[in-house]
């Protein structure tokens, strides 16, 4: 998790230096929406797919499989909308990422508990960021893919954090 943070930190830097190379007329916080949930995207992609093959568990292999289907087809609505409208996504926002050593290593029910301890937080903060834009956002287009988006984010939340409660019941 700690990675996430440092990795999401160093593409905000990044971000807001290929904004500022941008012209002056780019949403620099529409882009930062998009550059953000791309990296989400991905990150639920790369992660769901390890989930529908070594989860011991078979509602997180499920879980996993939804997250590379939903985040897959949410993945190419985002970047069909970026190019639409111009925005130079970074590298970082559309290259698949590493899966944590840690959840790759891990099997069974350890790989269980921390896949679902990191897509818990993970959602919130991908819910967080869709609700900001829905506010805050500019751009009509990409709004209008938010208030599509934010639904399903909702039921992901909601699924893992069933998930979550599940998996500590039975450790009990």
């Amino acid at each position: 998790m700690k990675k996430l943070i440092i990795l999401i930190t160093l593409i905000s830097v990044a971000v807001l230096n290929n904004a500022r190379a941008q012209s002056a007329n780019t949403d620099t916080a529409t882009l930062h929406f998009i550059t953000h949930a791309s990296i989400s995207n991905l990150h639920e992609i790369a992660s769901g797919k390890l989930a529908s093959q070594k989860a011991a568990r078979a509602d997180v292999k499920a879980y996993g499989q939804r997250m590379v289907t939903d985040h897959t087809k949410a993945q190419t609505q985002l970047m069909q909308l970026a190019k639409a409208k111009g925005y130079q996504v970074p590298s970082q926002a559309t290259t698949p990422p590493v899966n944590d050593p840690m959840l790759s290593k891990a099997s069974g029910k350890d790989f269980d508990r921390m896949y679902v301890h990191m897509m818990a937080p993970s959602h919130r903060q991908a819910v967080i960021l869709f609700q900001d834009y829905a506010i805050k956002g500019k751009d009509s287009a990409v709004k209008a893919f938010v208030q599509q988006t934010l639904p399903i984010l909702k039921q992901h939340l909601a699924a893992i954090m069933a998930l979550d409660a599940q998996i500590k019941d039975v450790a009990k």
